[in-house]
């Protein structure tokens, strides 16, 4: 088991080290969980993380759609960052959604992207199992499936997604705003953000904050988050 981890009945631990403690051992198993924050935030990373040590201390049936990346260069940065799949052979899937984004024109003449997805994790889902199912992004997704500003596509892709009893993470591209706030919020179960703080006038340092987590008695502050010596870990913030 990862770092630090204390496996807690009814809840998926994230591996990063001394996050779970501030979600009483982790994310509850069925929510629908937001990971926002700008570009260049881990998000994928951090993401990836979640189904690759879950897979490997717990078990865990995992599947990761990519539709940002092709799965040889999302692999190469896992595999830079220890995360090697030979570990998790067999039970983390890795689907590569992004050859959508390829033959967009072609896949569109054919029916509803949207619905191409929900088919192949359905079939994923009933023929292998999963437990964990990670979408990145969801931004691109909607998207691409021209659902941007369609509140009732969104409400009822969130709805399909609750039907697959899983835990699900969505990545998502949102450049806070204040006092910005996104339909997917309000519908997601819980919401962990991800932004990048300038420290002084050259450095800058990642930071994660849990905004939200149905049923959960959790931490509402920042706090630093860092990948080293192989795994996330969180500190305090000493300085601005």
């Amino acid at each position: 088991m990862g770092i630090g981890v204390r496996l807690v009945q009814d809840k998926i631990p994230t591996h990063i080290e001394g996050f779970d403690d501030l979600l009483g051992g982790g994310i509850p198993k069925g929510h629908i969980v937001l990971l926002s924050g700008s570009p260049g935030t881990m998000k994928s990373s951090v993401a990836y993380n979640i189904l690759h040590q879950n897979a490997l201390a717990n078990k865990m049936r995992g599947a990761f759609f990519s539709l940002e990346q092709s799965r040889e260069n999302l692999l190469k940065q896992m595999n830079s960052l220890g995360l090697m799949q030979k570990d998790v052979e067999g039970q983390l899937n890795i689907v590569d959604m992004s050859l959508i984004r390829k033959k967009l024109s072609e896949i569109r003449s054919e029916g509803s992207i949207l619905d191409l997805f929900k088919l192949y994790a359905d079939n994923l889902n009933e023929q292998e199992g999963c437990d964990l199912l990670v979408v990145d992004s969801l931004t691109v997704l909607m998207i691409i499936a021209q659902i941007k500003d369609n509140r009732d596509q969104i409400f009822h892709l969130f709805e399909w997604l609750r039907s697959m009893n899983v835990t699900v993470f969505l990545v998502s591209e949102s450049p806070r705003e204040p006092n910005q706030v996104f339909d997917e919020e309000f519908l997601a179960d819980g919401v962990i953000h991800l932004v990048k703080e300038r420290v002084g006038t050259v450095d800058t340092q990642l930071r994660i904050i849990i905004e939200k987590m149905r049923a959960t008695d959790h931490h509402r502050g920042f706090f630093n988050l860092a990948f080293k010596d192989g795994h996330f870990k969180i500190s305090q913030i000493i300085s601005e």
